[in-house]
């Protein structure tokens, strides 16, 4: 939702953002459930509960948030919509630019076909970077290190 919702100048920067702080978050529960800490008989409940708390935060204020931009203006058609979420998210201003890069990417979207999962597979371009994927995701799987 934030790297959508994001400007095009900072989308980038929110994206790398929140993957920065989902690590983070894992560090923090790596050190909290050492022994010395919450990783203890007695308080490894608390450990587990903690998970809740960002998770009850986010389903309290996310019915607050607008929609997102593009899903507004590209799926569903909703022009007027999308300019009153941009205005809400952005603040007043001029954001043509950005609606009609939003209306670029619809046009390009609607010229491209999607594949289900046998046909991409079956897909000669495209098997080399399956393979690659394929590897690369077990490999992370494999050796742990998700798990930090």
């Amino acid at each position: 939702y934030v790297g959508e919702i994001s400007p095009r100048k900072l989308r980038g920067f929110a994206n790398s953002t929140s993957s920065f702080f989902w690590s983070l978050g894992k560090a923090i529960g790596q050190i909290s459930g050492q022994r010395e800490l919450l990783g203890n008989q007695s308080l490894w409940p608390m450990l587990m509960a903690s998970c809740g708390l960002p998770a009850l935060i986010q389903l309290v204020t996310l019915p607050f948030f607008p929609e997102s931009p593009p899903y507004l203006l590209m799926h569903k058609g909703d022009q007027e919509g999308c300019k009153k979420a941009i205005r809400q998210l952005w603040g007043e201003g001029h954001h043509q630019a950005e609606i009609d890069d939003i209306m670029k990417e619809k046009a390009t979207m609607k010229n491209t076909k999607i594949l289900s999962v046998l046909e991409l597979m079956k897909e000669q371009a495209f098997r080399w970077q399956l393979y690659l994927i394929v590897i690369l995701t077990a490999t992370v799987q494999l050796c742990g290190i998700n798990a930090v």
